[in-house]
């Protein structure tokens, strides 16, 4: 299954060879940081915690969870007939103000997330400091709004496993993972001083004293006998921070986020390592 959004850094293009290194049996999966959930949908787990806490990220998985048909007609009806610029700046304008998580229903912002996600500048979904989205408008004549299939397809995945969704820091969301479980961490990727990277996913910054005590979390993890899992950047405080985890080079060519002429293969690491029995 192909994820219905975009996302910054998301795994789409390599779920398969992370998946195929993890593998497919668990008791429980674990995915914090879900972004676009492609590994998710790629090893599609009986049992699975996903979260983030980006609320109006959850809130669209909720609703594609239990009322994609609502979604879609939302879409369909409200948003796709009055796509142009000025419309999308009256959509993104929708979270500046007070009211605005009651005003509007937990459809209508799935809806607006999933609009905005599909139409604005490369598929960034980036806010200030106030939690406000702050991507222009993407100028894409023929934007692809409302993909149906791929929808409905992780809905009935989502129906038929228990797939739970949750807001939720990362830290909380594996509190329960024991032995036979897999956990999967996308955090902010590293990076070293000077080099462009998009870590901006809300209003916090990920810096390196969060990559440590992300390690730190993943060391508990593996005593517990969780088999965990980590992309980041493969800079060398990443590559000397997991000592003793198994480390594989990954070269994506990332067409998300920057301009035209900054976009190049980046080095990023797959991180592993087997839960102790």
């Amino acid at each position: 299954m192909k994820p219905f959004i975009k996302w910054a850094g998301g795994k789409q293009k390599f779920a398969s060879k992370i998946v195929d290194i993890l593998g497919r049996k668990c008791n429980n999966y674990f995915e914090p940081f879900v972004g676009s959930g492609a590994i998710l949908l790629q090893m599609q787990p009986q049992k699975a915690f996903c979260s983030d806490v980006n609320a109006e990220l959850i809130n669209l998985y909720q609703v594609v969870k239990e009322h994609p048909k609502e979604l879609i007609d939302e879409i369909k009806n409200n948003f796709i007939p009055n796509h142009n610029e000025n419309f999308f700046y009256e959509i993104r304008g929708w979270d500046r103000q007070i009211d605005y998580s009651t005003r509007y229903t937990f459809i209508q912002r799935a809806a607006r997330f999933l609009y905005l996600n599909k139409t604005c500048y490369n598929g960034i979904w980036r806010v200030n400091k106030q939690g406000q989205n702050n991507v222009p408008y993407g100028k894409n004549e023929h934007p692809t709004i409302l993909p149906i299939d791929a929808i409905m397809a992780a809905h009935y995945y989502f129906v038929r496993s228990e797939v739970e969704f949750s807001v939720a820091d990362y830290k909380d969301s594996v509190e329960c993972a024991t032995q036979g479980d897999i956990a999967y961490f996308d955090p902010p990727y590293d990076k070293d001083e000077g080099q462009s990277s998009f870590v901006e996913y809300d209003q916090t910054i990920f810096g390196r004293e969060d990559q440590i005590v992300l390690k730190t979390l993943c060391d508990h993890l593996v005593e517990r006998g969780v088999t965990v899992g980590i992309s980041n950047s493969g800079t060398s405080f990443i590559k000397d921070l997991y000592k003793g985890y198994k480390i594989v080079g990954i070269d994506v060519n990332r067409t998300i986020g920057g301009t035209q002429e900054s976009r190049h293969i980046y080095s990023e690491v797959f991180i592993y390592k087997r839960g102790r029995r």
